[in-house]
């Protein structure tokens, strides 16, 4: 619920600033510029560039929203491919027996509680990954490696185990240039500017009250659309934050059993 009453502040946040940023351009247009006498068509100049502006306006602001719309639910599908291959390497590790089922599931379970409880602030804070999670998944990667198989059914397991294992590091990378991919000045310039420059055209009407309320339309929208784009840039944040669901449902299972009786589920401050 705190994440959602944010969430819903920002938004307003969003859609005040591009109602400002509409409304203020309108006037100060309405001021220094002239409107202009009946037959010098500085009507149709004014709609002509306003269709311009706002056709390479839309454009940039539909492709960005498609890119970070695809990573966040890029991301979403690599938490649960990321979770299926955390279950094979448990399961696996159970099929194959003897010394190694131990330190392997508590190694994954540890792994799993460091992702949801620390990890996952920490990408949110553009700090990057997180060493001790790496130290777990070194540590369950290194008795992998340490296996000698003496029959068929332990290589295939093994084999099958290692190809898991590495598939999760893949996983935890793209996290991490997800998280530090941002765009910056880089895309919110031109779409501010293009929000700004997209009011000044409509100088040319008086400030009716209908043509107010088609301005406000237009600003509002903008700024939800501008909020969205915000919202999905950062997927382990709020206000888009992407909870770790996968991950909380192993850990529920009997992935969490693993752990040594008294050791919490999550980390503190999770």
């Amino acid at each position: 619920m705190p994440g959602f009453i944010l969430s819903i502040f920002m938004g307003l946040l969003f859609v005040t600033g591009a109602l400002a940023i509409v409304f203020s351009c309108y006037a100060l247009a309405r001021k220094v510029l002239a409107p202009g006498a009946e037959g010098d068509r500085t009507h149709d100049a004014a709609n002509t560039i306003a269709v311009r502006i706002a056709a390479l306006h839309g454009l940039i602001l539909a492709l960005v929203y498609a890119q970070e719309l695809d990573d966040y639910k890029g991301i979403r599908n690599n938490l649960m491919e990321e979770s299926v291959a955390i279950a094979d390497v448990y399961n696996d590790a159970k099929r194959h027996g003897g010394p190694l089922v131990v330190p392997v599931q508590e190694g994954l379970a540890r792994y799993l509680i460091l992702v949801v409880g620390e990890e996952w602030q920490m990408l949110g804070h553009h700090q990057g990954l997180s060493p001790k999670v790496w130290a777990e998944w070194n540590g369950v990667y290194n008795r992998l490696l340490d296996l000698t198989p003496t029959t068929d059914r332990e290589r295939y397991l093994i084999e099958r185990m290692r190809n898991r294992v590495t598939e999760i590091a893949r996983f935890r990378q793209i996290r991490e240039q997800t998280a530090g991919g941002g765009f910056s000045g880089l895309f919110w310039a031109p779409a501010l500017i293009g929000l700004a420059l997209l009011a000044v055209p409509f100088y040319v009407y008086r400030p009716s009250r209908t043509h107010m309320m088609l301005l406000s339309i237009f600003g509002a929208y903008s700024g939800i659309i501008l909020f969205f784009i915000f919202a999905f840039s950062n997927p382990f944040t709020q206000p888009g934050k992407l909870e770790p669901r996968p991950f909380l449902h192993l850990l529920e299972g009997n992935i969490g059993k693993s752990l040594p009786a008294g050791q919490p589920l999550t980390e503190p401050g999770s």
